[in-house]
């Protein structure tokens, strides 16, 4: 490919790119290069071959119901007539008959009856409860979506009144007649009143919100009359000077809206509230304490990680007040005065004293069921809802699965993985939760892969802000035909050798900045994580930082992107600046950059340079901070580990590129491209990655990219080689020439599909209403209105 012809064929001219001999040479355009293993399809069979499948064909079955039928005195046995009523005796009675006989061929089946299965404790599961590959020990509901596992702290509303006398002076006048007003008993007092990590509140399975000002998206700082102390860039052993309710030091600020009076003078009575937002970068979401309001200025208890300060010139800091009753004014909130231990709440529809179920959630609550060593066993199709710090966790074991279960309204996480080999969570559904699942396992040092999966999932209308809503850490795993959407968070990964194809992202992270759905970073262990075949579409950043759909970010090396479909992703499609990265037969389309990068460390200057700078970590900075990566490489691997066996013989370039620069693009490829009204496909940004550096307008160049790496403009490919766009179908049309050299993309395999864990027909009709929702809305610039028009969009 001529790199001054694919200029002409993208109809674009790239001054800044200098396109002359010298550039071509950098670019080493004409340079053939070999099919990477992972472009063939069947790569993913042994990550698909270990994953566990179990038997339908059970050698006995037993029931459980969450209470026995009037009158039925017979001791239960876990029969159908006689079914047991709690989870420990069915897990003791098969304990019992392991003794006995063991498991039967085909393994037990326990079929749950329909109804509610309140947990005060959890249910733990260790070693001895173990099924085998060929006899299983799977628990499910005999309906799909008809048991609920539940682990919510119920609170009797019997008592609750509508609020009046003094209550009302302290509401708005448009709360009057509608706020409920409920006492706590003692027992129950102190999962409400802890203010650093909020408790949550379940109402009839919906979770309600704290009570905050605004009630959508943010109020705008105006005036930071001090930033505060900050603690970012503490010295090693400094700690932060304290501030107190008493003695408050942190930052001080007013607002472009105006301060209700009403706030004020709750915060002097109950001097409880935090402000939560974005103070000072758009990828730091934080809550923090009010020291103090007065005059309409707020100032926080004590310092901050970065402090307050509104560098962004295209968007404004922007922060809120929460648990503030004076701010109780819609249907769905609450506010709980730790004071008189008395609840607040705005009832939501179909609210009824008598029947209505209102359940606390808290952290630090346990998991509905631990697993422990357990091998081969299976919960299928069950609702766990009002749950602690997770629904589930699985420690160690073998092939443990959760299969087409729904996961909601959560304090903490649905699932946490950590250790064994070939767990997976497929068919499942998460929504109303901080974080949606952890998946951890395989070890760094000897890379033994763990082959840990998460399939076909839904997830969205997750809380977490940023990443980590879905979070993988280890070697081997495979995260596949997911659908993510309508949320603030998603997937972080720090791992080797996994593979991510198949899944969809879209409507992710539109109040945030310097954000993406897929990131890694920062880290040079990270050797073969492929993103392969996943579509990402209608992101729209808020202004200010740029959103991408893929990141390997602050120099991260091994992230290989192939065949990925972008349409409206932001900013742009992928970003990376470390080595051995690569960005291979992607599409582009309707975005304003296809790969951006950081001019970097290039001459043999600079690169001494950079290796000097590693010498502030223990000095400067602590050891093991963010940039220490010699420090953090040999803590993981050993001194000069990657020059060693198993390293050495399964990523020799890990070693290469240490040796001739890891600071920059050193053998990374970008080739085989193709675009769509991309404004300009290559940006080589000129400035530092800090918060003012991103705002910078400098631009590299071709010639400030690594002559060892591989770096190709893409070609052009327009809207007619494409099935329907309005449908949001970009399967290549039948009469459409494929373009020399690209792979087709298996577009129609994207997405969610149907499976034993999700076997009703996947009706992808939605697209199209994504499509019609998003066709005039534009990112790239701040607009309230339209961002909290989303929130609405994930309420509904």
């Amino acid at each position: 490919m001529n790199i001054l012809t694919t200029c002409k064929a993208t109809g674009v001219v790239f001054a800044f790119l200098l396109l002359s001999c010298e550039a071509a040479d950098r670019c080493n355009a004409n340079e053939a290069l070999p099919t990477p293993a992972y472009a063939e399809i069947e790569y993913h069979d042994r990550y698909l071959d270990p994953q566990w499948r179990p038997s339908i064909e059970p050698g006995m079955t037993l029931y459980v119901s969450p209470e026995r039928e009037p009158g039925n005195e017979t001791p239960a046995d876990g029969s159908k007539q006689n079914p047991f009523t709690d989870l420990n005796k069915v897990r003791d009675h098969l304990r019992d008959y392991r003794k006995a006989s063991g498991l039967p061929p085909g393994g037990v089946e326990v079929v749950l009856r329909p109804g509610r299965y309140k947990f005060e404790q959890p249910v733990v599961f260790g070693k001895i409860d173990s099924g085998t590959a060929k006899s299983p020990v799977i628990f499910r509901a005999e309906r799909k979506g008809s048991v609920v596992f539940t682990a919510g702290e119920s609170v009797d509303l019997k008592a609750a009144k509508v609020a009046s006398g003094a209550d009302l002076d302290r509401l708005k006048p448009s709360a009057h007649g509608a706020v409920m007003v409920l006492s706590i008993p003692a027992s129950q007092q102190s999962l409400l009143s802890e203010y650093r990590r909020p408790r949550q509140i379940s109402l009839d399975g919906n979770l309600l919100t704290l009570a905050q000002w605004p009630n959508l998206g943010y109020c705008h700082i105006d005036d930071i009359f001090d930033q505060g102390p900050t603690t970012r860039w503490l010295k090693p052993g400094e700690k932060p000077v304290p501030g107190s309710l008493d003695a408050p030091n942190g930052a001080r600020f007013d607002t472009v809206e105006t301060l209700s009076p009403l706030v004020q003078k709750e915060f002097a009575r109950t001097r409880s509230m935090q402000v939560e937002g974005y103070f000072h970068n758009d990828w730091y979401f934080q809550r923090e304490p009010v020291g103090m309001i007065r005059d309409g200025v707020v100032q926080l208890m004590q310092h901050t990680r970065y402090g307050v300060a509104n560098k962004i010139k295209s968007i404004p800091r922007r922060v809120r007040l929460v648990n503030v009753l004076a701010e109780l004014d819609e249907p769905g909130e609450w506010y709980y005065d730790a004071d008189d231990a008395r609840l607040y709440f705005w009832p939501t529809e179909g609210f009824d004293r008598r029947s209505s179920t209102l359940a606390l959630l808290w952290s630090e609550h346990p998991a509905i069921l631990q697993l422990k060593d357990v091998s081969y066993t299976v919960f299928r199709d069950i609702v766990f809802e009002d749950t602690g710090r997770a629904a589930v966790t699985i420690q160690s074991g073998e092939a443990c699965l959760l299969s087409g279960c729904t996961f909601r309204n959560g304090a903490q996480r649905g699932v946490s993985i950590d250790g064994g080999l070939r767990h997976g969570i497929t068919g499942c559904e998460f929504h109303d939760l901080e974080s949606a699942f952890s998946m951890r396992g395989g070890d760094f040092k000897t890379l033994e892969r763990c082959y840990h999966h998460a399939t076909n999932n839904e997830v969205h209308s997750c809380r977490r802000r940023g990443y980590g809503v879905m979070g993988m850490n280890g070697v081997g795993m495979y995260f596949a035909h997911n659908l993510v959407h309508d949320m603030n968070g998603a997937l972080s990964f720090n791992a080797v050798d996994t593979l991510m194809e198949f899944n969809e992202f879209y409507n992710i992270g539109y109040e945030m900045g310097d954000f993406n759905v897929a990131y890694c970073g920062a880290n040079w262990h990270m050797m073969n994580n492929v993103l392969r075949f996943n579509f990402v579409h209608h992101l729209f950043e808020p202004g200010g930082h740029p959103i991408f759909g893929f990141r390997n970010d602050d120099g991260g090396m091994g992230l290989q992107m192939f065949g990925n479909v972008f349409y409206r992703s932001g900013r742009g499609a992928a970003q990376f600046q470390g080595p051995l990265n690569s960005f291979r037969n992607n599409i582009t389309m309707k975005s304003g950059h296809m790969w951006w990068t950081n001019k970097s460390a290039i001459t043999a200057d600079e690169v001494a340079a950079e290796w000097k700078g590693l010498e502030r970590f223990g000095r400067d900075l602590p050891h093991g901070d963010k940039g220490d990566n010699i420090y953090l490489l040999e803590q993981m691997l050993g001194k000069n580990g990657w020059n060693r066996p198993p390293w050495s013989e399964e990523f020799p370039k890990l070693g290469q590129a240490i040796a001739l620069n890891p600071f920059a693009q050193t053998f990374c490829v970008v080739a085989d491209n193709y675009v769509n009204e991309v404004r300009v496909p290559f940006h080589v940004h000129g400035g530092s990655g800090t918060v003012e550096g991103m705002e910078s307008r400098k631009t590299g160049r071709v010639t400030d990219l690594p002559k060892s790496g591989h770096f190709e403009l893409p070609e052009k490919i327009g809207w007619e080689a494409f099935v329907d766009v309005k449908k949001l179908d970009f399967t290549f049309r039948e009469d459409f020439p494929t373009p020399k050299g690209f792979q087709p993309i298996p577009f129609d395999q994207i997405g969610l599909k149907t499976d034993a864990s999700r076997p009703e027909p996947v009706d992808r009709s939605y697209r199209a209403r994504v499509y019609q929702r998003f066709k005039d809305e534009r990112g790239g610039r701040y607009d309230a209105e339209s961002i909290n028009a989303r929130y609405r969009l994930m309420a509904n």
